[in-house]
């Protein structure tokens, strides 16, 4: 490719005020922001002590167990595999269509929303799998595993301690942690975009409760919705906070400097 390409294609990257590309530099800096942002952290705890709460009256009033019964017997496996699968779909092709959209409309703000959604996706990510390893909550009983404990009402298991249960299910989903985490973030960062919300929230919606047609319990999926947008919640609104939007992106650490500079 020529030289001349080249910087064609340079100067189609997302870009700030400041006319700089956002790079791989400008995203590490957006990650460790995130994550060392105290109260960020302390909404996530909050929603998580909600989550087990809720959780709580789910399995002592037996909704997560009738809720399984209605579904088995309605019979959605066909909902169920498509949720799934999505589920690991969603989460690369929402930031990925940001970055695209970023490439070709630099100052439109995608690019701060592509950030943050991928901020978004593998702190929920992180997060379920952490609280998976410990909870232990067993997953559904199905028909695979023998007809006397198809039938068995086995929601109140919780075998805590690490990795003491398989964290492909278990409390809660990451489907839906993962899902709501991008969506409730894109919803932050891009408040205009009404209509891309609705889409996104619809199709994390249908991962989230897809996945309890079979795989994991209604409760899972609360619980899920709840943890995933409080971290949507805290990435999005940083990267507003902190001018990112359509203004400055991700450029944290000089935004810093510049304001220690002037004190």
């Amino acid at each position: 490719m020529t030289a001349p390409r080249w910087k064609a294609l340079l100067r189609k990257l997302p870009r700030g005020s400041d006319g700089k590309a956002v790079g791989l530099k400008e995203m590490l800096s957006s990650f460790r922001s995130a994550t060392a942002t105290p109260h960020g952290w302390r909404m996530v705890l909050l929603s998580i002590a909600l989550s087990a709460f809720v959780t709580w009256i789910f399995v002592l009033s037996g909704l997560d167990w009738a809720y399984f019964v209605l579904t088995q017997n309605l019979g959605l496996f066909g909902p169920l595999i498509a949720a799934d699968g999505f589920g690991y779909i969603f989460p690369v092709l929402v930031p990925a269509g940001l970055f695209i959209a970023a490439w070709t409309a630099p100052r439109k703000g995608y690019g701060p929303a592509a950030i943050a959604a991928l901020i978004s996706a593998v702190l929920g990510l992180a997060v379920s799998m952490a609280l998976k390893s410990v909870a232990g909550r067993v997953s559904p009983p199905h028909h695979e595993f023998g007809a006397d404990l198809a039938n068995a009402d086995n929601s109140a298991g919780f075998n805590f301690g690490f990795m003491s249960e398989s964290i492909l299910g278990g409390w809660p989903s990451s489907h839906a942690t993962v899902a709501f985490a991008v969506v409730v973030s894109l919803m932050v960062a891009l408040p205009a975009a009404r209509r891309l919300h609705m889409i996104c929230l619809i199709l994390a919606a249908f991962i989230g409760i897809g996945v309890t047609f079979g795989f994991h319990w209604l409760s899972e999926f609360v619980s899920g919705a709840f943890i995933g947008s409080s971290i949507g919640l805290w990435v999005g609104g940083m990267t507003v906070a902190r001018g990112s939007l359509a203004r400055s992106p991700i450029t944290f650490s000089d935004r810093s400097q510049r304001t220690h500079t002037e004190l």
